[in-house]
């Protein structure tokens, strides 16, 4: 065959095809199934009216289910028990039936032979509740996935898809809710728990308050996190509903329950009892995590939820109770005031929001100390609780408290003070305010702090100058390589450049000086840990220190800090000569960054 030949075939059946596509019309088996009438427009069932369903069933195996709306979005299962629908299945069981297309409608005179006398599925709907529902027989399947149904005031039948046979096909726990309780965490008004003690809270405006067994204020955020947790907690499984729940407690030890509690929003009450934990072979691969049988007070149901649950609501009076000691706005203290008997201290907010202590000369707050000082305070709570009677007060150390700490608020008249009493024997201290006579215990982690008085609040930074500050810097130190062993020298500035004078003179390179500065500028202090009078100088090493740095400011100041011995926690004793009653720890990895080398700050001959 020549080419010719071929190319005209091509073209004809081209021709052919475009012919077809463009003038021949497509099949309409789509468009005529698109245009037959769905259920809800022939019965004027628009599914947002539908107010309750009843599905009944020829298979013993599925139960009848009731399902009503009641309120103008959530529905509840009202048979064979009652629980929570889940809104999104009911609504999309609801639109897979109702939007339904009616195929092809059947005068017929006996429906037996199209199962509608036997009907596999009934289908009650109520847009009204007081009249009578629209009720709807599903039969046998027919012809091209379809199937028969009838509805029950007509004589007709007609043919749906087949599928509404699944659709329908609904076990209670196909669209119960999962939540375990349905509720508005910020609706609650009341909690009352009956084990594993009697304890009641109630909302007051905003704050809750334990009214029973003591009268005190709760923790607002612990008692919210429960009713948050609570409402977005899910049932893992359903286990158990209707009539068969109270004679299977034992089984779920839910005769005795662990936990009991209610809550009210002052219309409705919701309740659960926590029982045992669901037994499993823990060899199992892919098990579930652990889970505890719980019962539905308002709902009667027996569930699995997983152990969180437990831990959630195993609360006594004390878990509830509001721990904070003291309450008072951080960010307004302007003057806090630490009395003790070896010290008394002052700190002052300056007008650069730094803080400066008085009291044994000024020196610069550490920043981080004193906010840990008014957070600490401020967020202080109970360990424990002794005892609201002022007569006692002795026997706590609180009539003479060992340390008094007073804030002074911006814009308040009367200071917020909280007392330290006794140091009780396991780890915790007696405390109270001096506007209240409950006494308490605090763990005395903050306490054992503030006992350090200036060591503790002091700035830590131990210099305070500008790279461009200083004039003359000496340096010297233990180092076994050198004949000596020891090095030492001297830098002179000049100008902008920096200058060796011993024990060469020379120019020594303007980089090495001034990363020894930066790292004296940035060089911190760990801890001050005591004061010369508690450790003699053969103790810290001061007596023969390994490193010695001397700086002359051109201010006319002159600092000297003294390195001394390694300590067993790895530290290192240190101190400034102008201030030899405070004694630093440094951390040993700072050490060497000091040991500056003389080779490395000379500059090399040029040949």
């Amino acid at each position: 065959m020549s080419f010719r030949t071929t190319l005209i075939i091509i073209l004809i059946l081209a021709g052919i095809a475009v012919t077809y596509f463009l003038f021949l019309p497509e099949p309409n088996d789509q468009n005529t199934e698109n245009e037959k009438p769905q259920i809800q427009q022939v019965y004027d069932l628009p599914r947002n009216e539908i107010r309750k369903v009843r599905l009944s069933y020829a298979d013993n195996a599925y139960q009848t289910l009731t399902i009503e709306k009641y309120n103008q979005v959530e529905w509840q299962i009202t048979t064979p028990f009652k629980a929570n629908v889940d809104i999104s299945k009911i609504h999309e069981m609801l639109d897979d039936f109702l939007n339904k297309r009616i195929r092809q409608t059947l005068e017929v005179s006996e429906y037996d032979q199209y199962g509608i006398e036997t009907p596999t599925i009934t289908v009650e709907l109520w847009k009204d509740i007081d009249s009578s529902p629209n009720t709807f027989y599903i039969g046998k399947k027919g012809i091209q996935f379809s199937v028969y149904a009838k509805e029950k005031s007509e004589d007709h039948i007609f043919l749906i898809e087949s599928s509404a046979l699944d659709d329908l096909a609904k076990s209670p726990t196909d669209i119960r809710e999962k939540s375990l309780i349905k509720f508005n965490p910020n609706s609650i008004t009341e909690i009352q728990f009956y084990k594993p003690e009697e304890l009641t809270c109630k909302k007051v405006g905003h704050d809750w308050k334990i009214t029973f067994p003591i009268s005190t204020n709760a923790n607002n955020e612990g008692i919210n996190y429960i009713l948050t947790e609570l409402h977005s907690m899910q049932v893992s499984s359903f286990e158990l509903d209707g009539e068969d729940v109270p004679i299977t407690l034992e089984k779920y030890g839910l005769d005795t329950p662990r936990i009991q509690f209610t809550l009210s929003d002052g219309s409705e009450t919701y309740g659960l009892e926590i029982g045992s934990v669901v037994g499993y072979a823990r060899d199992q691969a892919n098990t579930d995590e652990d889970r505890v049988y719980v019962k539905s007070i308002h709902q009667g149901g027996i569930y699995t939820v997983a152990t969180d649950i437990f831990h959630l609501l195993n609360k006594t009076a004390f878990d509830l109770r509001e721990k904070r000691i003291i309450d008072f706005q951080r960010g307004d203290v302007i003057k806090f005031e630490i009395q003790s008997k070896t010290q008394n201290i002052v700190g002052i907010k300056l007008q650069d929001k730094t803080w400066e202590l008085q009291g044994q000369g000024k020196l610069l707050a550490d920043p981080q100390a004193v906010s840990d000082l008014i957070y600490g305070v401020d967020s202080l709570e109970a360990a424990a609780y002794e005892t609201d009677s002022p007569n006692n007060l002795a026997q706590y150390g609180l009539d003479t408290p060992y340390i008094r700490i007073i804030f002074t608020m911006l814009g308040e008249d009367a200071p917020v003070t909280l007392l330290i009493g006794n140091f009780a024997s396991d780890d915790t201290v007696y405390v109270k305010t001096s506007n209240s006579d409950q006494i308490v215990r605090v763990k005395r982690d903050l306490v054992d702090k503030i006992t350090k008085g200036v060591a503790w609040l002091r700035d830590k930074k131990l210099f305070h100058f500008t790279i461009d500050d200083p004039t003359r810097v000496t340096v010297s130190y233990k180092d076994d390589t050198q004949i000596n062993g020891k090095v030492q020298f001297t830098c002179q500035r000049l100008g902008t450049n920096w200058r060796l004078t011993q024990p060469v003179k020379e120019n020594a390179k303007n980089a090495e000086v001034n990363a020894l500065l930066y790292e004296l500028i940035d060089l911190t202090a760990e801890e001050i840990v005591a004061d010369k009078k508690v450790l003699p100088d053969d103790t810290t090493g001061f007596n023969s220190p390994q490193l010695q740095v001397t700086l002359e400011i051109h201010k006319q100041k002159v600092y000297t800090l003294q390195i001394g011995k390694r300590t067993p926690s790895q530290h290192y004793y240190a101190r400034l000569l102008h201030q030899p009653e405070h004694i630093f720890l440094l951390n040993d990895e700072l050490i060497p960054k000091l040991k500056t080398k003389l080779e490395w700050l000379r500059v090399p001959e040029v040949e």
